[in-house]
Order: C-alpha cells, then sequence, then structure tokens
C-alpha cells in the first residue's frame, strides 16, 4: 500500500503542475492579441509558420538565425537592408510566431533544410537567395546550398560551427566541446515546466529586479521590441523548439561530414567573432571570464573552423569582428549589413549582360 505521503505528493504535484499549464495557457492566448504577427502564415507539414517578407531588391536575403533563435535579434540588420534590398524571414517551427512541432520531430540542421525549401516553396518567395546563417543557421545554409545550388546566389556564414568542431573536442575533450553540452541544456529545459518561469519572472518584474531573462533580453533588442522579445521567450513553443533543436545538434557533425560540399565560386563570406569580444557585447561577459589559456586555444581552433568554412568556395572571404561576441548582428549589425549589401551589388553587376 502506498504511503499516505506518497499520495499527498503526487496529488499536490499534480495538481501544481495543472494550475502551471492553465496559468501558461492563459497568458500564452493574452500576449497574442498584445502583439499580433507582423508578417502572414503558410501552411507547410501540417503547421502554420510565420514569414515576413519586406523590401524591394533581388537577390532576396533568406536570414536564417542560430539555434532556438527567434529571429527578434536581427532588428538591425533588417532595418539596415530594408527598404532597398529584399529580406525574407521566417520563424522556424516553434520559434516566434509560429506552431511548434511535435516531441518527436527530429529537427536537426538537415532536417532544418529541408523544411526551409518548404516554406520557401509555400510563400512564392522567388529565387535566387542570398542566405545569411548565424551559427546553426549557417549549417542550414549549407545543407540548402548543397542540396538546391542552382537557387543560392550567395552566402554570408555568421560565427557558424561546422563538422570541423572536432578540433575542438580533441583541444578540450568530449565532455566539454561535445554533446554533453547539449544534453545538459535539453534536462534543463524539459525538467522546469513554462508556467513556473513565467510565473516567476513576472514575479520579479513586479518586485522591480531584473531576472535573468529579461536582462539577456534588453541587451539583445531595442527598448521598444523589449516587452515582445520577453513575451515570445515565454512560450511554450519557445521551450519544445529549445529541447528539439539540442536535440537534433548531436547528430550535426556527421551529417555535415556526409554533405560536405565545395561550392565553387560562389559568393561566400564568412564573419567570425572577435578573438577577444568587448565585455559589454551580448555574451561578452561570457568570454572575457575565459582563463588566458583557454582563451587563446580557443581562438586557435576556432580561427582554424572560421577560415575552413571560408575555404569552402574559391571566392570565399574571411572577416573578423573587433568587438562583437557570438552574436555579431546584435554587437555589429554593421558587419554584416555592409558583407549582405557588397555581395548584392556584386552579383546583380554580375548578372548584367
Amino acid at each position: 500500500m502506498t504511503p499516505r505521503w506518497i499520495t499527498l505528493a503526487l496529488a499536490a504535484a499534480a495538481a501544481a503542475g495543472a494550475v502551471s499549464a492553465f496559468y501558461q495557457k492563459a497568458s500564452e492566448h493574452a500576449d497574442k492579441r498584445r502583439f499580433p504577427a507582423p508578417g502572414r502564415f503558410v501552411s507547410v507539414r501540417g503547421r502554420r509558420l510565420h514569414v515576413r517578407a519586406e523590401g524591394e531588391g533581388g537577390p532576396a536575403v533568406v536570414i536564417l538565425p542560430g539555434m532556438t533563435d527567434n529571429g527578434l535579434g536581427w532588428v538591425n540588420v533588417r532595418r539596415g537592408l530594408v527598404p532597398g534590398q529584399r529580406v525574407w524571414q521566417y520563424d522556424r517551427a516553434g520559434l516566434g510566431w509560429s506552431e511548434a512541432p511535435p516531441w518527436w520531430e527530429w529537427r536537426g540542421a538537415s532536417n532544418l533544410a529541408d523544411e526551409l525549401h518548404e516554406v520557401l516553396e509555400a510563400s512564392g518567395e522567388p529565387g535566387p537567395y542570398l542566405l545569411v546563417g548565424h551559427s546553426m543557421g549557417g549549417e542550414i545554409a549549407r545543407f540548402y546550398a548543397a542540396r538546391h545550388r542552382d537557387r543560392v546566389a550567395g552566402m554570408v556564414l555568421v560565427d557558424a560551427p561546422s563538422e570541423r568542431v572536432t578540433w575542438m573536442v580533441e583541444e578540450f575533450g568530449w565532455w566539454r566541446a561535445g554533446p554533453p553540452k547539449y544534453w545538459r541544456n535539453v534536462l534543463t529545459y524539459a525538467l522546469t515546466p513554462c508556467g513556473v518561469v513565467r510565473a516567476r519572472t513576472r514575479l520579479e518584474v513586479r518586485k522591480g529586479k531584473e531576472p535573468d531573462l529579461l536582462r539577456r533580453t534588453r541587451g539583445m533588442l531595442p527598448a521598444e521590441l523589449v516587452d515582445l522579445g520577453l513575451a515570445l521567450e515565454l512560450t511554450s513553443g519557445q521551450r519544445r523548439a529549445e529541447v528539439l533543436e539540442d536535440l537534433g545538434r548531436t547528430g550535426a557533425v556527421k551529417a555535415l561530414q556526409a554533405e560536405r560540399t565545395h561550392f565553387g565560386d560562389m559568393p561566400l563570406t564568412v564573419i567570425s567573432r572577435a578573438p577577444h569580444p568587448s565585455p559589454d557585447s551580448y555574451y561578452g561577459a561570457h568570454f572575457a571570464g575565459r582563463p588566458a589559456d583557454v582563451a587563446e586555444r580557443q581562438n586557435r581552433v576556432w580561427g582554424r573552423i572560421q577560415a575552413d568554412l571560408a575555404g569552402l568556395s574559391d571566392n570565399g572571404t574571411l572577416v573578423v569582428a573587433e568587438r562583437a561576441a557570438h552574436n555579431v548582428q546584435i554587437d555589429e549589425p554593421e558587419l554584416i549589413i555592409k558583407a549582405v549589401t557588397d555581395m548584392c551589388a556584386k552579383i546583380r553587376a554580375d548578372s548584367v549582360p
């Protein structure tokens, strides 16, 4: 017979879970009324995905944010390109305003490249495209370009990893630089109820405190977008995307190795973070806290990885940021704007008979 205290504990846990789920659902419904989607929706794989396109002038610039990134942090890049340049972006399933995928769906970069193709087709956005991929978005760009080379006019990869991250594992070991870091994230996300995180965040704000999530959101976005950014970070779809995209990282190296492609003379610009990012940059404090010997080793290996990426095209260029950490689109958006603008101008010039 089950002890009474265990029965009571289980009942209390179930009641708390139900309250958390109800609060989360009601809050998300209210946020959707406060912050309507700025773009339009297309149906792909049985779910509604949010697409936003604006500006004129080809080739269309397709922005591919990094892992679990809802894309709001690209606002300054978009503002620097539009209206003189066509810019297209979509929210991957679960992120932004897009519906979440089922829990059993594999969300690795290879699969996401196929989703990208389906969304581009469903949205009717004509190619060729200039792909701008940050972090994992750079891997998605590479998979897409390898499979649809005739539809890609060029690529800008922003501090993107590659199959050469095995060099980082060789330098620092499997536990520190291999898949376990993603497994730890998955456990953290999966075991923390969304409603609890939302309630705790709102309570701290009401008390005049600045919870970590709000602090990071303020550091990422213009003031007028902070409330929206916080609302999107607190959705159940965001949490599901965090779990599934982290799980999808575990097969990235083998998939990239299998489809490694040299892109001939396709325009390719690789933008790498600064070796020693400014402490006031986004994630700058993380990099500033590294021991000097660790920083030197990481910089050496990361520099090799970025140079290897630039070598995937005979027309490749490596640009190293002066102050930006990993999120170059937040710290030095002008670097990306210039790279994209220059590449678009060259592509247009080369297309003139």
